[in-house]
């Protein structure tokens, strides 16, 4: 299971931050979601899409296991006086709404039929899943081939079960800033999968100087994503899935 620690959330801060990406991404999704909604955000992490969705939506309820994740989206709510967002902290499964979502987003989270038990179980309407669509992991110092469930990967189950859905291509770029070449190696030290050793040279080659003194250097990372849609109310039941 992704465990979230401290360096982590600082990073993926920095980056949101730092990026309209979330804010792009939501205005994207929104033509894909009915009006006046109540949306779950599932497996939201630090909650910026959700912040992003809530001016278009009744209502977003935003779930995560991980409290220190939400405790920076409830800053940011009172930051910016959003109160139609509801954090939940838990297992999704564990925590169905009192009546049936409008929508689901899982934008990276849960895979295959996890997601179509959950949507089935918990949503009736739209259900959007956000999917890597490149190949290799974006953040080794050597080549590695990516081991997750892809866009390609979810889209052949939903052939499988018979399952109507579009899917379309988006790129937005979502890249990480560092105050420090420390930060930059510290961050290729989390998340490198390919074994190769984490210098300080290996890791300036990856970065970009940016100019400016808070964030000097810059990893720079479009997201190749795939977007899939269908209606939680043509899955199968349970027991097909």
């Amino acid at each position: 299971m992704f465990r979230w620690n401290e360096d982590m959330i600082r990073f993926l801060r920095d980056a949101s931050e730092q990026s309209d990406y979330h804010r792009l991404l939501a205005e994207y999704l929104a033509g894909r979601l009915p009006q006046n909604a109540h949306v779950c955000d599932a497996g939201c992490g630090l909650g910026y899409l959700s912040l992003r969705l809530a001016p278009y939506c009744r209502r977003v309820t935003a779930v995560d296991v991980c409290e220190e994740t939400l405790a920076v989206l409830r800053e940011n709510c009172a930051k910016e006086g959003i109160t139609n967002i509801t954090p939940q902290c838990g297992e999704i499964a564990e925590l169905p709404p009192d009546t049936p979502y409008d929508a689901m987003v899982f934008c990276f989270f849960g895979i295959g039929r996890e997601v179509l038990r959950l949507a089935r179980a918990q949503c009736r309407g739209p259900v959007i899943l956000i999917k890597k669509a490149w190949q290799d992991h974006r953040f080794s110092i050597g080549k590695q081939k990516l081991n997750h469930e892809s866009y390609a990967d979810m889209c052949a189950l939903l052939d499988e079960l018979h399952i109507p859905h579009t899917g379309e291509m988006l790129a937005l770029e979502m890249g990480q800033p560092f105050r420090t070449i420390g930060d930059a190696c510290r961050f290729f030290e989390i998340y490198d999968k390919s074994g190769e050793a984490i210098t300080e040279d290996a890791v300036r080659r990856r970065l970009i100087a940016t100019g400016r003194e808070d964030f000097p250097f810059y990893l720079p990372q479009p997201k190749q994503m795939g977007i899939i849609q269908f209606d939680s109310r043509d899955i199968p039941a349970s027991e097909y899935i």
